[in-house]
């Protein structure tokens, strides 16, 4: 049986059920919930930029090497807001990572069943001005192959497709300004990388050389003066690597399915680890997660610590750690127990401005598209200034996010894509931009991008993407058909 092929059959039915009661889900679903609100500005991020990556709120989907989920562009304030939706495959054309370049155009890189492609999009029509087609994935069962990605300080993207190397992408224009993607570097890791490996994210360090991490617990090292490679494999049998890394002056924070890392190299090449901290990450895989461990990429807070979330029974934690190579007392900081016992889980990094952290509960999505069984939850948990613990700032147990936020420190509203039904019985819910208030945890208002089932069939389900803030101010969520926007009418 080609489960593809039923998958397909299956949605493009239920398409047709959904479009032929369109009519009576417009009506039912509200266009706006909420009124919309005045901008309340925050002091913009205070980050250090890497040097050999682009400006770190447009550079990758969590926000530059320190994956702090932040935007200093502003979001929607719920003013007639218009909204788009962007399909690459009414079946599966997931587009999880949006990034920009200088001159505000989107860039995503979209998944489908039988190919992946990059693209660059405009940003307020969503039509592709170029797209390049990169080898297909033989399964969906990490995130390999395009999923991440970031661009460098000269605009270019940097991925690892499923052809065994590493590629920078350019945009090149003719002479009628049409603009192309072009190989401008190729490495190939096959001398290097082992068989069965899948490369799951490739960055630079502080000082250029390209780090990348695999789905076998493999993590190579390009040396950009010599242009050797250089590889670690982790000790622990089944230990493996299912998210990105993060990046800071002193060295790589990886986190695998069973403990948090600080990696470097000698002089000679060689990658080693300056520390490792265990964390709990439970008896089994959760529903809601790819994989059993943590579902986080590393954020880096300040200029001391490193949180994640772990995969804890019957409670997921928040950890935070401290991050340096010599350090005094104790490096965990604090390990504050997040949502509902038995229903707590979290498969996307955590979002930080200065000391404040804030999460999603994940816990029973399930990627195919399930938004009726996702736990609800989401809090604030601050890390306490003289580093002596951590504090819940609030805790909102009723409202169901389907994404990682984003906060934009020029509206400071946090930014969440919802589904949310009026009736429990209803068939029909709504896919909203949500605004919530940043200093309360209290949802603002809701914008309507469109109608839908919140079920497999649904062609605007989530993949718990991030939601992203553009230059032109809409809000940005990659999906499992595409991309959706939200933007107020100017």
């Amino acid at each position: 049986m080609n489960i593809k092929r039923v998958l397909a059959a299956v949605i493009v039915s239920a398409g047709l059920l959904v479009t032929l009661l369109s009519v009576q889900a417009w009506k039912s679903v509200p266009a706006s919930i909420g009124d919309s609100v005045v901008a309340n500005p925050l002091p913009p991020i205070n980050q250090p930029q890497h040097p050999f990556l682009a400006e770190s709120q447009r550079s990758s989907m969590h926000g530059g090497s320190y994956n702090l989920d932040l935007n200093d562009f502003p979001g929607p304030l719920g003013q007639h807001t218009e909204t788009a939706h962007r399909a690459f495959s009414n079946l599966v054309g997931v587009a999880p990572n949006i990034a920009f370049d200088s001159v505000g155009r989107l860039i995503t890189v979209s998944i489908k069943l039988n190919s992946i492609e990059l693209h660059l999009l405009d940003p307020d029509s969503l039509e592709t001005l170029a797209m390049e087609e990169l080898p297909p994935k033989p399964d969906f069962k990490d995130n390999s192959g395009g999923g991440y990605f970031h661009l460098d300080n000269q605009d270019r993207v940097l991925l690892a497709p499923l052809d065994r190397t590493l590629k920078i992408f350019e945009v090149v224009e003719d002479e009628n300004n049409t603009p192309t993607w072009h190989v401008a570097e190729n490495y190939d890791v096959s001398q290097v990388l082992p068989e069965g490996s899948n490369i799951h994210d490739v960055i630079p360090d502080w000082q250029g050389n390209l780090w990348f991490v695999t789905s076998s617990g493999f993590i190579g090292y390009r040396n950009k003066d010599t242009g050797e490679f250089s590889g670690y494999q982790m000790e622990n049998e089944g230990e493996t690597i299912q998210n990105s890394f993060g990046v800071d002056e002193e060295g790589l924070y990886v986190v695998s399915t069973d403990a948090l890392y600080q990696f470097k190299t000698k002089s000679t090449g060689e990658i080693y680890y300056t520390w490792r901290e265990d964390y709990d990450n439970g008896e089994m895989q959760k529903p809601g997660t790819l994989s059993h461990g943590s579902g986080t990429s590393p954020t880096l807070i300040g200029e001391d610590l490193v949180a994640i979330a772990d995969d804890g029974e019957p409670l997921t934690h928040i950890m935070v750690y401290q991050r340096r190579e010599e350090i005094e007392g104790e490096r965990v900081i604090c390990k504050v127990p997040l949502f509902e016992a038995g229903k707590s889980a979290t498969e996307n990094s955590l979002m930080v401005y200065g000391n404040a952290m804030v999460v999603q509960n994940d816990y029973g999505h399930v990627f195919e598209g399930n938004a009726l069984e996702t736990s609800p939850g989401i809090m604030r948990v601050d890390v306490r200034e003289d580093r002596s613990g951590c504090d819940v700032k609030w805790y909102n147990e009723e409202m169901l996010s389907q994404s990682l936020p984003r906060l934009s420190t020029a509206t400071g509203l946090l930014y969440f894509y919802t589904f949310i039904k009026q009736n429990d019985g209803d068939f029909f819910g709504g896919w909203y931009l949500t605004a919530v208030n940043f200093e309360s945890g209290k949802e603002i208002w809701h914008r309507l991008i469109s109608p839908g089932t919140g079920t497999l069939i649904d062609r605007l389900s989530s993949v718990t993407a991030p939601v992203v803030l553009g230059p032109n101010g809409a809000a940005y969520v990659g999906i499992r058909t595409g991309v959706v926007m939200a933007k107020d009418a100017e």
